[in-house]
């Protein structure tokens, strides 16, 4: 099936924030938040999918892709987008040969949805520390527990 799958695109109305977040730092470390263009929509199309956002791209604002050999390379990341499109359309007959443009699209769509909110999330929030951003987006729907506070260990005697 994955030799007929064209590549992946993303809508540039999010390509600044897709490069910010694969190539910008965690603050304090070399490491990047996002090492690949291929992690981050990934990422954006679970949150999409998650959140039931999932967006046609406009393709008058132009488009940039991704090599579907850079799927192809990591299994994880070819089985999230046929495993979105099998969700999506609640019937394996989607993985059937000639149906691979469909399936594409589809994770586009998710992770189009996904870079919207992200977008939104940081523009009413800041971006500044986009990893701090991240999980506050997170905790904010519910994915991740709240930070636990600090106990408070003032009436603690020994």
């Amino acid at each position: 099936m994955t030799d007929r799958v064209r590549n992946i695109h993303r809508s540039k109305v999010y390509e600044d924030l897709v490069q910010r977040l694969a190539t910008q730092p965690v603050p304090g470390s070399e490491r990047k938040l996002f090492p690949t263009l291929r992690e981050v929509l990934c990422f954006a199309a679970l949150l999409g999918f998650s959140e039931g956002r999932r967006l046609p791209l406009d393709r008058s604002q132009g488009t940039e892709d991704i090599s579907y050999q850079q799927f192809e390379a990591d299994a994880a990341a070819e089985d999230l987008l046929w495993t979105l499109a099998v969700a999506e359309s609640q019937d394996v007959e989607v993985l059937r040969e000639g149906e691979e443009g469909r399936c594409a699209t589809i994770f586009e769509e998710y992770a189009n949805g996904g870079l919207a909110l992200i977008k939104d999330y940081f523009l009413r929030n800041g971006g500044e520390y986009p990893d701090k951003a991240l999980l506050a987006l997170l905790r904010e729907r519910s994915y991740l527990q709240p930070a636990a506070a600090e106990p408070d260990l003032a009436a603690v005697t020994f």
